[in-house]
């Protein structure tokens, strides 16, 4: 079976109380709103105790006046006016009941999906410093699952925990405020269920249903699995590998079902115990009244139903609270996911706030560099450095290319440049300056980068040509689409700059994807190129327009060209081999091919395999 790994992010061992405190501050900017929430919630539970009894209390007080007007032998006549002073009673609270009902749900979930509409922007921008060196440590699947599903799992607890776990403390005080009113015996006994249902039921049920960790970890590997499942079922119907990742599928799911069927046995058990309780409680409440009645202590016909009625309201509320208890804690669970994400150190900190004044010569010095990744990280490390002491120097304008076998480091010097990662020791620097003293965001603008997995976002061109530069004109758009060779695409699509360019770019072709993120480039007017294997996944026809794009946006920039197809870069001003994470050779077409080493044994294979096509 396949191992899903997403240990990135792994949940942090902090008590519920800490989580809660956390989750409450991104409550603050809502605090009024939220106590309009609670108030209406108290309100509207306190009404409906107070049309039950005073429902339950009209009826006696009715038979009362009934039988005092003659009674059923008597022939009196139907008492209008005690119905209809109690039909105004029930119909004032039944009306605040319906208005406070509304003012609680509607501003309880404003609340709730406002709250979440900024902890999904928090956690976005929590995410930025942590890619890729964190992020790819997680698989795609299990991050949506965490911004989507888990966040979705937190709305609860604004939703319904914070009001019910409130109005489940004032409203039975109410409640019983009251009943001491009635008589103080019958708070006496009240008091123990109350405290029950509202406190010793969650705390049964929590020890039959473990807290739902194990549950929502699955759901995030299933989640994974199915997105590499979607994302590759042209390769698995293409190998007739459907069956078995099917099973995989079903084998991934039965265990998470195992710490589902946990979670909602729980709930089962949960909700059947709260069924008794409340029926106990009832039951208490009718043999204590029923006693204090025989004893003349209060009324049987009015008091006595109406203290049964109103402590209903108070046990359901109570119950309620220990019903919600499911959700606060696969909240709590879906918090600390989330939580772990958000507070995993990057791999690179932004110290330097001060942004470099001056014109800053396109260079790039690389020193002594010593390099490897995720050396910090058992799970993780290649337990290979990449470099181990690499020095080189690109001159301001020139195109300079980087060679060589796979895996040898190429991509990891633009992972570098770009401050996705940082190395051990030695230094980069730009014109005179170190990567360290660039804030990130001035850094980003110094360069500009085509790979060959430069990302297509599921929009129209324009807006991903617009990622250059956030305020360009469709005029500059336009300037750059036509600069990268896509006018003609463009004018020949009936939206035009509107295309849509569909998920991933699969409504154009490969050379069109690349001919846009070369115009994200020219529209960026960055002094450093960066290309990375820009033209490897194309044919030999596609890849030539491309290159003639890629050497116009070179133009007056100094480039560094990755490539593997080394026909690509024979006109560049120095080409550099590497090999083992060092510069083997270096010089132009001409002369690595007259010192005959790798570049020249690689170059004259390629064109045999072309000669042979």
């Amino acid at each position: 079976m396949t191992t899903m790994n997403s240990t990135a992010g792994t949940a942090p061992k902090v008590s519920n109380g800490q989580i809660i405190r956390r989750l409450l501050t991104y409550m603050a900017p809502f605090n009024g709103i939220m106590f309009a929430s609670l108030v209406g919630r108290v309100i509207k539970f306190s009404g409906q105790a107070c049309v039950l009894g005073l429902a339950a209390y009209g009826v006696g007080d009715y038979v009362n006046a009934f039988v005092a007007a003659g009674g059923f032998a008597g022939g009196a006549e139907v008492q209008w006016d005690v119905i209809w002073k109690w039909v105004r009673y029930i119909a004032m609270a039944g009306t605040v009941v319906g208005i406070t009902s509304y003012l609680e749900n509607y501003t309880g979930h404003y609340v709730a999906f406002r709250i979440l509409a900024a902890f999904r922007d928090r956690f976005y921008y929590a995410m930025l410093p942590l890619a890729p060196a964190r992020t790819s440590k997680l698989q795609s699947g299990d991050a949506v699952s965490r911004v989507m599903t888990d966040c979705e799992r937190i709305e609860p607890f604004y939703a319904h925990t914070i009001a019910p776990a409130i109005a489940a403390i004032f409203v039975p005080l109410i409640i019983l405020s009251w009943c001491w009113t009635v008589h103080p015996t019958i708070v006496y006994f009240l008091v123990p269920f109350y405290i029950a249902n509202t406190a010793l039921l969650p705390w049964i049920v929590s020890m039959l249903g473990g807290d739902g960790a194990e549950y929502r970890n699955k759901l995030g590997e299933v989640n994974g699995f199915v997105s590499d499942s979607i994302q590759g079922v042209r390769d698995t119907v293409a190998f007739g590998y459907e069956d078995r990742r099917a099973k995989e599928l079903f084998t991934i799911g039965a265990t998470m079902q195992e710490g589902q069927e946990k979670l909602y046995s729980a709930d089962a058990w949960q909700r059947a115990l709260a069924e008794v309780f409340i029926t106990v409680g009832i039951l208490a409440a009718a043999w204590v009244g029923a006693d204090l009645a025989l004893a003349g202590e209060i009324e049987p016909l009015t008091e006595l139903p109406a203290v049964i009625a109103v402590s209903i309201v108070g046990f359901y509320l109570s119950v309620g609270l220990a019903n919600n208890y499911t959700d606060f804690r696969v909240a709590m669970i879906a918090a600390r996911r989330l939580f772990a994400m958000m507070d995993q150190e990057p791999a690179v900190l932004d110290n330097s706030k001060t942004a470099i004044v001056g014109d800053i010569e396109p260079s790039i010095q690389i020193k002594n560099l010593i390099f490897e990744y995720d050396a910090d990280d058992a799970d993780w490390s290649r337990n290979k450095r990449v470099f181990n002491g690499l020095t080189l120097d690109i001159q301001p304008g020139k195109n300079i290319a980087l060679v060589g076998p796979s895996g040898t480091g190429k991509s990891t010097v633009i992972n570098l440049l770009l401050r996705q990662w940082d190395p051990e020791s030695g230094s980069i620097k730009i014109g005179k300056h170190d990567l360290g003293s660039f804030p990130l965001a001035d850094l980003q603008r110094y360069f500009a980068v085509v790979s060959q997995r430069s990302f297509i976002f599921n929009d129209t061109i324009r807006e991903n040509i617009r990622m250059g530069k956030y305020e360009a004109s469709d005029a500059e758009i336009l300037a750059a689409a036509t600069e990268a060779g896509l006018a003609e695409f463009i004018a020949a699509s009936p939206e035009g700059l509107d295309t849509e360019c569909g998920e991933r770019g699969t409504k154009i072709s490969g050379g069109q994807r690349q001919r846009v993120a070369i115009a994200r480039a020219v529209l960026k007017n960055a002094p450093v190129v960066l290309f990375d294997e820009a033209t490897s996944s194309l044919d030999v026809e596609t890849e030539r327009g491309v290159i003639k794009a890629l050497k116009k946006l070179s133009e007056g920039r100094t480039t560094l060209t990755i490539a593997h197809r080394l026909s690509t870069i024979v006109d560049s001003d120095e080409i550099l081999v590497m090999i083992d994470g060092q510069i083997s050779e270096k010089g132009s077409h001409v002369s690595l091919m007259e010192q005959d080493g790798w570049y020249a044994k690689m170059f004259r294979m390629q064109q045999d395999e072309v000669d042979t096509l």
